[in-house]
């Protein structure tokens, strides 16, 4: 059994093959295009190569599963452009939910011309799935749990906002159903917005930031009026007056009413840290992590699981996570390393392979899932880039040796990683023993703010030396407390919340990767390096080994690692 699950045209749009219930390729449109979560587009390249990775064509497919429920979408679009039609001040509610773009026969056609050339029978049907039911099954069906709750918390899909289910087996009950306008995604986009950065893009920094200031009664007050929550399930309501209804002279997601409540929004010309911002950022944060400990413990109080999946775009804070993690009904967290609707594609697929009776064999363990390329290709184009090379005899302890001393290389090897962290096959690695290490990549290399943090890839058997805490975290999903007594031997990786965003590598599933911290440990006595994503900030993660040397070269890194070969500065 074949089956193709795709999502599109929102944001992070993504393809995944299953074949025999087995995960094959997932890969994400924004690495093919090269345009950062890809808005907008179908994920028609990105399906083409999961095919190709899969050795099959169109023609083998049994059937293609949609992470969204475009007909219902439509429905729910005509009923909602009724209701605000003749309404002053609901432009932007309008703006946001009056797309065309997932009109199911649009989407049908699409496909079927994309396919056109290699099509020799008829189109494989297009199933149109639930956005949080995909989303729910890409964590369960992904964690290895028997049973499991299941928190999805993002934006929007369809009229969904969040989604509480219980998990056994193969099977996923809805529990409780959150609708627009009550969105916890929508809450930290708008504040997003309010801070200075992108919504539905920036979201990491708002996280980043919070870290930064401190609890303020008077700032939950201001909260209350936007955002009020029920201090025993959790259960939220929005504002319409204050992200909604009334003018948007200041801003896209919040209305003049709430500037009178919450200040002015923060210029580009100011710095993120001058107050009130991070204080803001605090207690935002504080609200979100709040309401997902109530939601999470009011499940576990109806069944006593104490297993919990999250996935959903909000899922991808790793410090709500973190704070989950904590809590004592929580015993083991699965977060969806693909998180965002990037992997909604994959739940498409694992939805549709039970409805078809197939069995599936998805327990995800690693995320080397895209394209891969041989050292025969990297040679091209390294010839093409008339840079000057040479292949190296040991590249594991040629890279340790770099990272020791305090050199920042990047590292392109086998398959390339779904989800928005590089985990080793596509990354910017240095050592973090070096306290001005964090603000020299971000200087220097991913332009970005010099407060943001970097995360550590740590090798298993040296995890519980640097990590305080029983959960094991693989993708690098959750903000974990640091041990005390390694705080000041590995400066720059640790936040200033002293927690770290840790990622386990281990023999089994990247061998080359282990290799390297392990080499790195000899020449440091420290199985753990800081880890980022290969891309400069506003680019999508490198895919090619064309994307790696321009990446490369537009930026202060010091060596390239890619395949066997070397280059450096």
């Amino acid at each position: 059994m074949n089956i193709l699950g795709m999502f599109g045209p929102g944001e992070n749009p993504s393809a995944a093959l299953l074949i025999n219930g087995k995960l094959i390729a997932l890969v994400e449109e924004e690495r093919l295009n090269r345009i950062k979560m890809s808005p907008n587009n179908l994920p028609i390249n990105a399906a083409k190569l999961c095919l190709k990775i899969g050795g099959i064509d169109i023609n083998s497919i049994n059937g293609i599963a949609w992470g969204w429920d475009c007909i219902k979408y439509e429905k729910y679009l005509e009923k909602i452009n009724k209701k605000i039609k003749n309404k002053k001040n609901h432009n932007y509610l309008q703006n946001e939910l009056n797309k065309n773009l997932y009109s199911p026969n649009r989407i049908k056609r699409a496909i079927k011309i994309a396919f056109s050339d290699q099509l020799k029978k008829k189109m494989p049907q297009i199933h149109f799935i639930t956005h949080h039911l995909c989303h729910a099954a890409s964590a369960f069906f992904c964690s290895g749990f028997k049973k499991s709750n299941i928190l999805t918390l993002d934006g929007s899909g369809e009229d969904l906002t969040t989604m509480l289910c219980e998990a056994t087996g193969e099977k996923i009950k809805i529990v409780k159903k959150i609708t627009i306008p009550n969105s916890l995604g929508g809450y930290y986009a708008t504040f997003t917005e309010f801070l200075g950065f992108k919504p539905y893009m920036d979201e990491g920094k708002l996280m980043g930031l919070a870290a930064y200031g401190k609890y303020s009664k008077k700032i939950q007050s201001k909260l209350d009026k936007f955002i009020k929550y029920n201090k025993k399930t959790g259960i939220f309501k929005i504002n319409n007056k204050l992200r909604y209804d009334g003018k948007h002279t200041f801003g896209e997601r919040f209305t003049d009413e709430f500037v009178k409540i919450f200040g002015k929004k923060r210029s580009k010309n100011a710095s993120a840290l001058t107050k009130p911002y991070p204080d803001i950022a605090y207690n935002v944060q504080l609200r979100l992590e709040n309401i997902a400990k109530l939601l999470a413990k009011n499940l576990y109080i109806k069944n006593k699981i104490r297993n919990l999946c999250l996935a959903g775009g909000v899922a991808m804070n790793c410090k709500m996570n973190g704070e989950l993690s904590k809590e004592k009904y929580v015993d083991n967290i699965f977060v969806q390393p693909a998180a965002s609707d990037n992997g909604v594609s994959l739940g498409a697929a694992q939805i549709l392979t039970l409805k078809k009776g197939g069995k599936l064999k998805t327990n995800l363990t690693n995320v080397y899932y895209g394209p891969k390329y041989t050292n025969r290709q990297i040679l091209k184009h390294l010839k093409e880039s008339k840079l000057n090379f040479y292949k190296s005899k040991d590249i594991f302890k040629e890279a340790a040796k770099f990272l020791y001393n305090k050199k920042i290389i990047c590292w392109f090897q086998d398959r390339m990683e779904f989800g928005a962290r590089s985990l080793g096959n596509r990354s910017i690695l240095a050592s973090p023993l070096f306290k001005d290490m964090r603000d020299k990549i971000n200087m220097n290399v991913k332009h970005r703010e010099n407060w943001r943090p970097f995360c550590p890839s740590v090798i298993d058997e040296d995890y519980e030396k640097y990590i305080d805490s029983k959960i094991k975290s693989r993708f690098m999903t959750v903000a974990l407390p640091i041990n005390k007594n390694m705080k000041k031997k590995i400066p720059s990786c640790v936040h200033v919340d002293d927690t770290v965003r840790a990622q386990i590598v281990d023999k089994k599933n990247n061998l080359k990767y282990w290799k390297l911290i392990k080499e790195f440990k000899i020449l440091s006595g420290h199985g753990i390096i800081i880890n980022t994503s290969f891309n400069i900030q506003g680019e999508p993660i490198v895919c090619s080994p064309r994307d790696a040397l321009r990446t490369f070269g537009g930026t202060g890194l010091d060596a390239l690692i890619i395949g066997d070969y070397i280059i450096k500065k």
